[in-house]
């Protein structure tokens, strides 16, 4: 929300016992047809409606806010007109105004990725998600951008970055020798730089090999058009057209979503796909300060919570379209690649 904009709520005083969580419950619900009640109250036809047509699409957007705060996708800061926070569980009479029957209240939604990934039971604890991304960080940039760091000159303190790098070298990925000498068995050089070790470079390509699989099988759900008109009968549509168009240009990104609807989890996918596209790059020259930073990784774990999605049911359908999409263009493929080897074939009776 923009800092001058608020939502205003008419509060009736039976109401102002509610903690600021319940107000936001009863005024946004989760249960679809206490929304449709709500929203029925300000539709076409209405007078709220004429005051302000615009308070359907409004509403919808709040709607949203609060279900990804339900789904731990993100907080909410929440504060009044003057800008003073405010508890979510305190009670509304104590920050109701005096002199108005309206309630002002600003959101800001702060994205979690790292608590999502707790409270959904991606990871057990964010400490031990933050430790595998660090570590991953650290190769990262050993093996793309070849640093050369010391065990006897790492920066102080550093804990994240020392943890990491310990980690690495107790799984045998990474050892203190020279590139010449680096052998599975050793020897190992304190006073020379950390290097990757051949096992290092196995467990590199198995990474590489995972995310490239990710990017096979569901990049293409990053630009995705779910077709209403296309989805089965009782949802409006024509039972048995594909659902879902791709590489439109216009289309949402699914890739969470559909990660999420084939079981996969959607925190490692994620991570594993911004390593690939270079997004740490940005962060070179000072890498060494953003991986002691937690900030840093939910940044680069947003996309996991402040994404499009879809429901359920409408998912299902989109990955099978998706499926569809896929094995067309996998068909396409095999028969272009005969059709270049017939010409081959040709050219070689030719000569």
């Amino acid at each position: 929300m923009a800092p001058e904009n608020f939502i205003r709520l008419e509060m009736p005083p039976e109401r102002r016992s509610l903690s600021v969580s319940q107000l936001l419950d009863r005024a946004f619900p989760a249960d679809s047809d206490e929304r449709q009640e709500i929203a029925a109250q300000f539709g076409p036809g209405t007078c709220n409606y004429r005051a302000n047509p615009d308070l359907p699409e409004i509403y919808a957007v709040f709607v949203a806010v609060c279900e990804e705060w339900r789904d731990w996708r993100c907080a909410l800061r929440v504060t009044l007109a003057d800008g003073t926070d405010v508890d979510l569980s305190a009670p509304v009479s104590r920050i109701f105004p005096s002199d108005s029957p309206l309630l002002a209240l600003r959101l800001e939604q702060q994205y979690r990725p790292l608590e999502y990934a707790v409270r959904h039971g991606f990871w057990d604890s964010a400490e031990e998600l933050l430790d595998w991304m660090r570590s991953l960080t650290a190769l990262y940039f050993l093996d793309k951008h070849e640093v050369e760091l010391y065990p006897d000159s790492l920066p102080v303190p550093a804990p994240a970055l020392r943890k990491a790098l310990a980690a690495l070298q107790s799984q045998g990925l990474t050892a203190a020798t020279p590139p010449a000498e680096l052998l599975d068995d050793g020897p190992y050089d304190d006073a020379a730089p950390f290097a990757i070790t051949p096992l290092g470079r196995r467990f590199i390509a198995g990474l590489l090999s995972e995310t490239e699989s990710l990017i096979d099988q569901y990049d293409h759900y990053k630009d995705t058009v779910v077709d209403p008109l296309s989805l089965p009968s009782h949802w409006g549509g024509i039972q048995g057209e594909a659902a879902a168009e791709f590489d439109t240009g216009r289309g949402a990104d699914l890739r969470v979503a559909a990660f999420l609807a084939e079981g996969l989890d959607p925190i490692r996918a994620v991570f594993l796909l911004r390593l690939y596209d270079g997004t740490l790059d940005h962060r070179r020259r000072d890498w060494q300060d953003a991986i002691e930073d937690e900030e840093f990784y939910e940044g680069i774990l947003e996309p996991v919570v402040n994404r499009d999605g879809a429901d359920p049911e409408a998912m299902e359908l989109v990955i099978e379209s998706g499926l569809s999409w896929l094995e067309e263009r996998q068909e396409q493929s095999r028969r272009e690649e005969a059709e270049r080897d017939i010409l081959r074939r040709a050219e070689g009776d030719l000569d």
